[in-house]
């Protein structure tokens, strides 16, 4: 005779196979109630009637064999976890690698939807790697930005304060490469120098956005390109006789973009300093010295000694230009706070910002404003602006102090300061 506990059994085996409860609306492979019949050789309404009896004895509250219609999982459906496998650590860690695991895969959709990344873009390894010496670590770090390779600053044009050309650019180039090459070392004489980090900022051609730089540029945007890939791949030969490796960040700027207007997709596909930094990857291919951070997006996030750097060319800030005596300062200022503020609520606030395009070299808290190598225009001029002199920044990144030694690097000499209009009396010269 089969007892209440091995119909129970029996039903809940078929329940586990696939089979459906009592009274389902699913189809499945069949009642599991008819097939605990078939296989225990029963009367076709035995199990039938049983399973009505004892679902009474349940209603009641009486000692009841019904089983467990839950142990049936309809096709698609995920099975939910016995009482064993809920106290079974092994079990909940495969169940959080699996969701970690997926988590991480939708980021990467989500932030290639959005624009931010498309390629995976490893980080260097000393920008990471925690120290093994008792001396600090440190990183130079160049912000180049607003090179303008092909424009003409006529000095007739603004009295004779300024000049620029190819010529000129590409000297004050050298002079920041050289600067950088001098400088650096003796700046981080006291700490474990791991190498530089040359962040190229956009704008490096002049480009021809406007009426006028096609008029007046001296070269075509496609000879800027090879103007510029010629002085970064020398800067960079340069640098490597000083530092033992180098990890380059680019993005675009407003000037580089080859379409009439400007885009919010594609951006930075679509622009020379883009192709530029591509270009020069190309030639150091070979080298495992020189790595490459080349960006789809309009910022790069750059990870340094435990601190995260952000890099933008300052267009694209959510701010205008200059305001009144306080030039563009205000506008720079307002324009980090929203980076800071969408960076906060993307989870990486940015530890330091660096930007261009204000021409306006200014260093108000953690960010960085860079002024340009054409230095004061016939644009500046018409507004009236403080003359600035054509200058870049070079800091030097500490792993205990952060930013520690900042200098802006003057791309010309100074002029001889003028002699003065009254003399000293005679008897304090004495």
């Amino acid at each position: 005779m089969t007892t209440d506990k091995q119909k129970k059994e029996a039903i809940e085996t078929c329940l586990r196979e696939g089979f459906v409860p009592y009274r389902s609306e699913h189809r499945g492979k069949g009642s599991a109630v008819l097939e605990a019949t078939r296989r225990l050789k029963l009367n076709k309404n035995t199990l039938t009637d049983w399973v009505r009896a004892q679902d009474s004895l349940a209603n009641r509250g009486e000692k009841n064999f019904l089983p467990n219609w839950s142990l049936y999982v309809a096709p698609g459906e995920k099975k939910l976890p016995s009482r064993l496998e809920v106290h079974d650590s092994a079990y909940w860690r495969t169940r959080f690698n699996a969701a970690e695991k997926e988590l991480a895969h939708i980021e990467k959709l989500l932030e290639e939807v959005g624009g931010i990344r498309s390629l995976d873009i490893p980080t260097p390894e000393w920008l990471l790697k925690a120290s093994t010496s008792n001396r600090a670590r440190s990183v130079m770090s160049m912000l180049f930005t607003d090179l303008h390779m092909g424009e003409v600053v006529d000095p007739d044009e603004i009295l004779g304060l300024n000049a620029f050309n190819p010529h000129i650019a590409e000297q004050r180039a050298k002079k920041f490469f050289q600067a950088a090459c001098e400088i650096g070392p003796r700046w981080a004489s006291d700490t474990k120098l791991e190498g530089l980090l040359l962040n190229l900022g956009g704008d490096l051609v002049s480009g021809d956005i406007h009426e006028e730089l096609r008029i007046t540029n001296a070269l075509t945007s496609h000879e800027q390109v090879r103007m510029v890939v010629k002085i970064l791949v020398a800067g960079i030969k340069l640098l490597l006789k000083v530092y033992r490796r180098i990890h380059v960040t680019s993005v675009p700027g407003n000037h580089a973009r080859t379409t009439f207007k400007p885009t919010a997709k594609l951006y930075a596909k679509l622009s020379y300093d883009t192709l530029i930094a591509q270009m020069v990857a190309d030639a150091f291919a070979g080298d495992p010295r020189v790595t490459f951070q080349i960006t789809v997006a309009t910022d790069a996030v750059i990870p340094v000694l435990g601190r995260t750097a952000f890099l933008t060319h300052g267009d694209k800030m959510g701010t205008g230009g200059g305001q009144g005596f306080a030039g563009p300062m205000l506008p720079i200022v307002r324009g980090t706070k929203k980076v800071e503020a969408q960076q906060a609520r993307a989870g990486r606030r940015p530890d330091i910002i660096m930007h261009g395009h204000y021409h306006h070299s200014g260093n108000p808290g953690n960010v960085f404003s860079n002024g340009a190598f054409p230095g004061y225009s016939e644009y500046g001029n018409g507004l009236r602006a403080a003359l600035e002199p054509p200058q870049q920044w070079l800091f030097l990144i500490h792993e205990t102090w952060g930013v520690r030694e900042r200098c802006e690097i003057k791309l010309e000499t100074p002029a001889a300061f003028p002699r003065l209009a009254s003399a000293m009396p005679k008897e304090m010269a004495a």
